[in-house]
């Protein structure tokens, strides 16, 4: 990874304002904690919120409209209801269109997945936000090779989109197949990130992840670490 000329992931999102539905596993907390803090250094008023429940964000102002941000909130905000039991951010009061009208960018985690690094979604998932710009598609390296059902949020839907074994290894191939089955992404403003690659083991996972997606998809590909927010683009 050393050698590769790598991109700022605040230049990826930075393009495309509006809303941006982040889905799939292994990275979507990140990815919007870290790229709501790029945009919001460059000057850009950034929303963070989720159509169905994530933990919120660590050190950003929470409110649960953008009406109810105090006057010192700064460039960077999170907008949702804390539910009592859990301590997770749910879905804001506000509606989507006004939080779109309230910020320069506005990063939705549009699923859940349990913290596991792939998720395959049932017929009532993603929940994409009204008035969406882009999907991004977030996949983590760290299940490459490992059993479809120790690393994938919902098996069973993952091995009716791809015809695979219970225990099968998730090898990129197989991955890339269940994406492009679900059909959420493709349009050319969407991307799919592979995170937590940090060895070259995990580049070359995410290449072949690339590789095989080429076929089905026009979108961009991209593979780093969400957390040091640099990535580096491989389709």
């Amino acid at each position: 990874m050393n050698t590769e000329r790598t991109t700022d992931l605040t230049d990826l999102l930075q393009p495309v304002r509006g809303i941006t539905a982040v889905i799939g596993g292994g990275g979507k907390s990140t990815l919007l904690a870290t790229g709501g803090r790029g945009l919001a250094a460059r000057g850009a008023r950034t929303l963070l919120a989720t159509s169905t429940r994530m933990f919120p964000a660590e050190g950003v102002p929470l409110a649960a409209s953008p009406r109810e941000l105090p006057g010192d909130a700064g460039d960077l905000a999170q907008v949702g209801r804390v539910e009592r039991g859990t301590g997770k951010l749910a879905e804001p009061d506000a509606g989507w269109d006004e939080l779109a009208a309230a910020a320069e960018y506005v990063l939705v985690e549009a699923d859940g997945s349990r913290g596991l690094p792939f998720k395959a979604h049932n017929e009532y998932e993603p929940v994409i936000p009204e008035g969406c710009s882009r999907i991004v598609y977030v996949v983590g390296a760290s299940g490459f090779g490992l059993p479809v059902y120790d690393i994938v949020h919902r098996p069973q839907v993952f091995r009716r989109l791809t015809g695979c074994a219970p225990y099968e290894p998730a090898t990129p191939e197989l991955v890339a197949r269940g994406i492009a089955a679900e059909g959420l992404v493709g349009m050319p403003d969407d991307l799919v990130v592979v995170n937590q690659v940090e060895t070259d083991g995990a580049l070359a996972a995410a290449r072949a992840l690339a590789a095989a997606l080429a076929p089905v998809l026009t979108c961009p590909v991209f593979a780093g670490s969400l957390r040091a927010g640099r990535l580096v683009r491989l389709a």
